[in-house]
């Protein structure tokens, strides 16, 4: 088989992979899918509800939400409106959930809760609102359908953008089926699909991808347009994972660096509005257009842990490297490759995996210890060794998720490698 002949072989197989995998896990959201909300959730429910002018909170004390990006419920206003439009005349039947245990008189454990109590599927909510444990409190279908279709919106059209990313740079096969597959190899991004929606971890991974696509699109066709693009939606991806921001100053940093004038000032000129949308949110949300709330750390702190950063990286039982290992993969093939753009990425794709391994969970400190009370919210302690490493692996492989993108060009650029060396007919290199 000839070299021509085998790429295309292996395009057909591409595609053919990206369409069962694409299916697969439209099949898994529209039958397996959870519709309640817990910890993070809880907050960009609420942030929602806010933005929306719904007057019946769907927990009394929420004293985190100040600390979440606005990002995620903010995309998904236009769903909710959508859902407005197309069902006025539908009146919502009213279902009343059991309440859930309170740890204590007057408390609540909110990293704990459940919401509505009893599992919901994604496919049971609509026209359905659940009455809640507390004075006033609901829980909607409107709400949660809206948040619920923005993050599948992101996540299935991330798929289809990162294949598009790829086609600009390299030849067949391009690798459409990378992205799926790295979502499958693991299991975190999996959970997240399946189990937690609610998390802003999807429409991350979407905005991540179209932020991945301009800035590629930027540098390889020097499209003014695109690099206005990129900075436009590099902000909206910070608006939704504040934790970005530095991935965005370590690009803005390469383009200072090679000396790309017109893309730097493009850049920075598109980043503008979501600074501008971020400070009419925080305007109306507090009162002062500059709060710096969600810089307040009470869940998780800035600390250098040795022990800490080891299982976050390399520890068996809940490391980046073993539990996001084609995601490690593809960010070390950025730093490998020869491309400019792709080093940038790479580079800033290290400094943000620094941060997550610095971003040390407060309930790292206190397991075996009950719970704790912060801000008014009891948090539960992890009761022994293992139920910490199992925090640690599902909060820095969720904060990964938004690199996925990036580590796609990487896989991509590490087998084009491979291709370059593949035998021709006559079994020469």
């Amino acid at each position: 088989m000839t070299n021509t002949s085998l790429r295309k072989l292996l395009a057909h197989l591409d595609r053919l992979l990206f369409v069962l995998l694409f299916t697969f896990l439209v099949v898994i959201v529209a039958t397996t899918a959870m519709a309640n909300i817990q910890t993070d959730a809880i907050d960009y429910y609420a942030i929602l509800q806010r933005l929306t002018g719904d007057t019946m909170p769907v927990m009394p004390h929420l004293p985190f939400i100040e600390q979440r990006s606005p990002g995620y419920p903010l995309l998904s206003l236009p769903a909710y409106y959508a859902l407005q439009a197309a069902t006025p005349w539908i009146t919502p039947e009213t279902v009343r959930s059991t309440p859930p245990v309170s740890p204590t008189p007057g408390s609540q454990a909110s990293e704990q809760a459940l919401l509505p109590p009893q599992p919901l599927l994604l496919h049971n909510i609509f026209f359905k609102n659940f009455d809640l444990p507390g004075p006033g409190s609901r829980f909607r279908w409107d709400l949660i359908a809206a948040l619920l279709f923005t993050s599948y919106s992101f996540f299935f059209t991330g798929l289809v953008l990162c294949g598009k990313t790829l086609s600009l740079s390299y030849s067949t096969p391009t690798g459409w089926s990378l992205a799926p597959l790295i979502a499958f190899a693991s299991m975190v991004f999996m959970h997240n699909v399946v189990n937690t929606p609610a998390y802003a971890s999807l429409a991350a991974f979407g905005v991540s991808s179209l932020f991945t696509y301009f800035w590629m699109r930027g540098w390889l066709q020097q499209s003014a347009r695109a690099q206005w693009a990129a900075g436009l939606v590099g902000g909206i991806l910070v608006l939704v994972r504040i934790e970005t921001v530095l991935v965005l100053a370590v690009l803005l940093g390469a383009l200072a660096l090679w000396h790309q004038a017109h893309f730097l000032r493009r850049f920075i000129l598109g980043g503008l509005i979501p600074l501008v949308v971020l400070m009419a949110y925080n305007t109306l949300q507090f009162g002062n257009a500059l709060h710096t709330g969600v810089l307040k750390g009470d869940i998780n702190i800035l600390a250098f842990e040795a022990a800490y950063v080891i299982q976050v990286l390399v520890g068996p039982r809940s490391g980046i490297i073993f539990w996001s290992a084609l995601t490690c993969l593809g960010l070390a093939g950025l730093l490998a490759a020869a491309s400019r753009p792709l080093k940038a990425l790479g580079w800033a794709s290290v400094v943000l995996v620094a941060l997550i391994a610095l971003r040390v969970p407060v309930m790292y400190y206190c397991v075996g210890q009950g719970m704790q009370n912060i801000s008014g919210v009891l948090i539960t302690c992890p009761p022994d060794s293992a139920s910490l490493l199992t925090l640690v692996r599902f909060d820095a492989n969720r904060y990964l998720i938004p690199l996925v993108p990036f580590a796609v060009l990487g896989l991509r650029d590490l087998l084009e490698h491979v291709f370059k060396h593949l035998p021709s007919r006559n079994g020469a290199h």
